[in-house]
């Protein structure tokens, strides 16, 4: 049939002859053709129950409300109109509903097969409901966006879910579906929540920007690989909660559900899952603080990583096994990334000793990474005797040593000792431990006649070098330590 342009035309299909106002309701009526809705004005048009042997078109149509419900149609197409309130329901399988170039004030799809949304404005919220069909949108503007539940894949297979170019005033919500895949790119709103979602493939998402918050509640992603948020910005927390692995046979009864993030910055992240789960950030920062994980949930950081602070929930760390099993709790790995993030939280706090702690402990295990040589100066020299400077327990120790083991040589050597005194003559050690503590302390007290040599004056030169250092090392620790 040719295009409709009235509403006396429209009514003229059916059984209705007279128009009473602005509106036309078509009630189990069969077209048989195309059915063309072409300008047409409108208070209220509810097609219910209509079979059109074809494509149902409305095109440059102003209606305030038009209602398709329960249509069967080849396709159903609604380009280059202003609707307010556009409702399609129980649309016939295989039949595609795309709506294109349309401004909407809101938009309700419910029980439709596949369905395309083109460069829409809706001034509300667009909801889906009972998906029976993939959805696409693309280059779409609206306030707020619902998908929620679905109807059983059957042979048809589970929907998919693509969005691009999609810019919401407020919130978007997944919410009670299993899908073959969710892949979201260039996405603005809000706050994002996936809420019980489970997905065949992983979970793709690129380029989203969100002004407050992520939510992710209840997703069940496959083992195989990681799903990824890459190339965004969340101005706000990203709450990662109940992030599992699908399988129904079992077989991943013990997989890692992950979770990444490329190249992407975040305000505070937290991540909770009674099952394995770990969260990766790949060349990304948390701009705030990354919350302590929960249950079995744990963080991957890669060198490309930052984090401003972390959450320490009152953890004290009095030495490097405690350090090394809070940074296990939380992390895959105990990485130089995870060993600095701790370290710049505790340095927040003013939590010095601990700090002192942490660059003690990574440089050790920097160290161990060095060729045979390097790794025993570095770790046996500076680390072990020096203490990398922060430890002043480590050069008092070798400084007591070595002034012991000074006592004892002269002890034994003999020449300290008078006619008559034997080895376990208390005087004689005492004058040995006296003269070491001046040798090592560089303090003069005078040297027996028998000691005024070439060889011993070399020998007590090298003592007073290395006791200067050590009490230069010790003195400057402590200060440092008093000062801060």
């Amino acid at each position: 049939m040719g295009a409709v342009r009235t509403l006396e035309e429209l009514a003229r299909i059916g059984r209705q002859r007279t128009v009473v106002g602005r509106s036309v309701e078509l009630r189990q009526e069969v077209v048989e053709a195309d059915l063309l809705l072409d300008t047409v004005s409108a208070d209220r048009v509810t097609l219910e129950r209509v079979s059109v042997d074809g494509t149902l078109t409305v095109r440059s149509c102003h209606i305030d409300e038009l209602v398709i419900d329960h249509v069967e149609a080849d396709a159903i197409l609604v380009t280059n109109s202003r609707i307010g309130r556009l409702t399609v329901r129980n649309a016939s399988a295989g039949c595609e509903v795309v709506i294109t170039d349309t401004l909407l004030v809101s938009l309700a799809l419910h029980s439709c097969g596949s369905t395309q949304l083109q460069r829409l404005r809706v001034e509300e919220v667009v909801q889906f409901n009972a998906l029976r069909g993939n959805v696409r949108i693309s280059h779409t503007r609206l306030s707020a966006m619902t998908v929620r539940s679905q109807v059983t894949g059957g042979r048809l297979g589970r929907p998919r879910v693509e969005a691009r170019a999609l810019h919401a005033r407020e919130d978007i919500t997944f919410d009670d579906l299993w899908l073959s895949a969710l892949e979201l790119h260039d996405v603005d709103a809000r706050q994002l929540t996936l809420q019980r979602v489970r997905l065949d493939l992983p979970l793709k998402a690129t380029e989203l920007r969100c002004s407050e918050t992520v939510r992710v509640n209840g997703l069940v992603v496959p083992a195989e690989e990681a799903s990824t948020i890459a190339d965004s910005t969340v101005r706000g927390p990203v709450e990662v909660r109940g992030l599992e692995v699908g399988g129904d046979d079992g077989g991943h009864a013990h997989a890692t559900a992950r979770l990444s993030l490329k190249n992407s910055t975040v305000m505070r992240l937290t991540a909770t899952s009674q099952g394995p789960a770990v969260i990766s950030l790949r060349g990304s920062s948390v701009t705030e603080t990354l919350a302590l994980p929960g249950g079995s949930a744990r963080y991957t950081l890669d060198e490309h990583s930052s984090i401003s602070d972390m959450e320490l929930a009152g953890q004290v760390f009095r030495n490097g096994h405690q350090i090394l099993s809070f940074l296990e709790r939380s992390f895959t790995e105990v990485s130089a990334v995870a060993l600095e993030s701790l370290r710049s939280a505790l340095a927040r706090r003013n939590r010095n000793r601990e700090v002192d702690q942490l660059y003690y402990l990574t440089r050790q295990r920097e160290s161990a990474l060095l060729p045979l040589l390097q790794r025993t100066v570095s770790r046996g020299v500076v680390g072990g005797v020096l203490g990398w400077g922060v430890r002043a327990r480590n050069p008092a120790r070798f400084l007591v040593a070595g002034i012991m083991l000074t006592a004892v040589g002269l002890h034994a050597a003999g020449s300290l000792r008078g006619d008559g005194q034997g080895v376990t003559d208390p005087g004689s050690a005492a004058t040995s431990l006296i003269l070491a503590l001046a040798l090592w302390l560089n303090v003069g007290t005078g040297l027996p006649s028998e000691l005024k040599s070439a060889n011993w004056t070399a020998m007590a030169v090298s003592f007073a070098s290395a006791g200067l250092l050590f009490t230069t090392l010790i003195v400057g620790i402590v200060i440092r330590k008093l000062v801060r």
